[in-house]
């Protein structure tokens, strides 16, 4: 079924681009078919492929095969991303997006195996700026901060901040969910609201701790308060950029919750035979800044991030992405690079970044951009906050958002499964470099 709901979209995208290939050739923008004289009725469409070349240092009695390795090289398309989008009308607005994530040589059937998947599939009314009614597969119900929903071919890190997504609680991608939605804008205050009908997770191990409930899902609700004091960002799509490249000035701040009844359960320790159920509910703060410093083209790019995560008791969950290597499921970090960066308690992101001056030389198109980042996750499972911290840099080969390349390296906690809270034993790193190409 899966395979053939591929096919169908997959056709659908590709009479897209042969039906409009010529029109767009007469646009400005070789990717955007005008169905109005005026341009309020379009189709556009673009594609996102990151591949990467990655060095890391695997977490204690990780596995690869049947081999216990300290370290491995592996080559992983990251992302491949083909979408479309449009108004058909003055009021009707489409999506649709393909892809998939994180192929790489632990798909035992091969990458060429591994079929597009539907990411994005849904259609909107617009009744005017402040009030758009929406539904289907999206990321608009997808959290309490920025990063719930990013732009993945304009982060200024390597990779989003995925905690940030709350996976644990929604589908394989993460930010993805069937879902019912509003948006809209008000002057300088946007927002969004939404009621999303979760994925039920299939396994879960029952214990003392929280883990995620395998019961029919009570519907999910999100929804985010933006003011803007400078200028301000569509609301097109719910991925947002993480950094403008210095051509907007930017200042943000966002208000944002998401919470699920009886998501969580766990043994009552009162009763062996008896169940406590517990909500899930998660508050998020965030800050975003993005302008240029000088008539130079240099320009600072700033995020910051708060969320207050309620999951049940003790409750933790290690992101990998991707993850090069298996466990047997008795390592507090999990296999390959995971690391403990989701769970109850709270949980403080930032990134900084600075876009160099344009080059002197015309001929040189080349930008270069250096940026850090750093997680610190102060859960109550911990015997000390997690920490987890970037470096890298950027080069955009054509001194615009799209093709680039990108170095980034990143330490991360790794903790001991001993004791009452788990103590830091060690940290471990990865090496990453980047190739991007998008449009």
């Amino acid at each position: 079924m899966k395979t053939n709901l591929t096919k169908t979209a997959t056709l659908i995208l590709l009479l897209f681009l042969k039906s409009f290939a010529v029109e767009a050739q007469e646009t400005k923008n070789p990717f955007k078919v005008n169905l109005s004289e005026d341009g309020k009725k379009y189709i556009k469409f673009g594609a996102n492929f990151q591949l990467w070349g990655r060095y890391t240092e695997l977490n204690p009695n990780s596995k690869i095969g049947d081999n216990v390795v300290s370290h491995s090289t592996d080559i992983v398309i990251r992302r491949l991303r083909l979408q479309a989008m449009g108004m058909l009308t003055e009021n009707v607005f489409f999506h649709i997006q393909l892809g998939q994530n994180n192929i790489n040589f632990t798909q035992n059937a091969g990458p060429s195996n591994t079929p597009l998947s539907v990411l994005d599939a849904l259609g909107e009314y617009h009744f005017n700026d402040k009030f758009h009614l929406g539904g289907g597969l999206t990321g608009w119900g997808a959290g309490t901060t920025r990063y719930s929903g990013n732009s993945s071919s304009s982060q200024l890190t390597l990779d989003a901040p995925i905690y940030q997504q709350n996976i644990n609680i929604s589908s394989t991608f993460g930010n993805r969910n069937l879902s019912i939605y509003a948006k809209g804008m008000f002057d300088k205050l946007s927002y969004r609201v939404a009621i999303t009908n979760p994925y039920r997770n299939a396994t879960s191990t029952l214990n003392l701790n929280s883990t995620i409930s395998t019961g029919t899902p009570k519907a999910q609700y999100s929804g985010i308060l933006t003011y803007a004091f400078a200028e301000k960002e569509t609301n097109t799509e719910p991925y947002n950029k993480g950094t403008y490249l210095g051509t907007k000035k930017i200042f943000n701040i966002a208000l944002g919750y998401m919470t699920q009844a009886k998501s969580m359960w766990r043994v009552d320790p009162d009763n062996a035979g008896g169940v406590l159920y517990d909500d899930m509910k998660i508050l998020g703060l965030d800050v975003f800044y993005d302008k240029p410093i000088s008539k130079k083209g240099d320009a600072l790019t700033l995020y910051a991030a708060y969320n207050n995560c309620n999951f049940g008791k003790n409750y933790i969950r290690n992101i990998a992405t991707p993850n090069p290597a298996v466990t047997d499921g008795s390592l507090i970090n999990g296999s390959g690079n995971g690391f403990i960066g989701v769970g109850t308690g709270n949980i403080y992101y930032g990134q900084v970044g600075y876009l160099f001056t344009k080059p002197t030389n015309p001929n040189i198109k080349g930008r270069v951009q250096a940026y850090a980042a750093g997680q610190i996750a102060d859960l109550e499972a911990l015997d000390s906050p997690m920490s987890m911290y970037e470096l890298g840099a950027n080069y955009y080969l054509t001194g615009t958002l799209g093709p680039k390349l990108s170095l980034g390296y990143q330490s991360r906690a790794i903790f001991e499964k001993t004791g009452i809270k788990y103590p830091q034993s060690d940290r471990k790193d990865m090496l990453v470099l980047q190739f991007q190409v998008s449009f």
